[in-house]
């Protein structure tokens, strides 16, 4: 048996995780058309992320406090999905997040049929849905995309 580090498990399974995606969106593009496959994804990201964020609280986040806690979610999920290069500003109740390295973005580039943005937007606000318990409310709006050629992709994050 081969005695992998913690490190490399990490890297095969955000390798793995953001493959899988890609593929499966892929295969739905095939069979289905690109329009169904991107409403079949954001359904799918809306109920991974809304389980992420109960999960997050059952388990390590018992007592979540806005936004620390968000930023600790959001923290675990940019690890989980290798989001690197990111930046994230709070203002009040606005929290602007700016990333310029990606997998799952370059893997959107390279495919050249899909854009994250859509599936983030809803990704942040389940997020948060269920690491509140659907009591904290926000909106999330993409601004920027590297995708379209912007040198980050950014989320504007906003309290309800």
């Amino acid at each position: 048996m081969m005695n992998l580090s913690h490190e490399q498990m990490m890297e095969i399974s955000q390798y793995a995780f953001t493959r899988m995606d890609g593929a499966w969106f892929l295969a739905l593009a095939k069979k289905f058309g690109v329009e169904t496959a991107w409403e079949m994804d954001v359904e799918a990201w809306k109920q991974f992320s809304y389980v992420f964020g109960k999960n997050l609280r059952k388990k390590y986040i018992r007592n979540p406090v806005w936004p620390e806690s968000f930023l600790d979610a959001m923290d675990i999920f940019s690890r989980v999905l290798k989001i690197e290069g990111r930046v994230i500003t709070v203002k009040g109740d606005q929290i602007t997040v700016r990333i310029t390295d990606c997998e799952t973005q370059k893997a959107i580039a390279k495919a050249g049929v899909a854009d994250c943005g859509i599936v983030t937007i809803h990704t942040y606000e389940r997020i948060v849905g269920g690491l509140f318990e659907n009591e904290i409310k926000v909106r999330a709006v993409h601004t920027k995309n590297l995708n379209h050629g912007d040198d980050c992709c950014e989320v504007i994050i906003t309290r309800c």
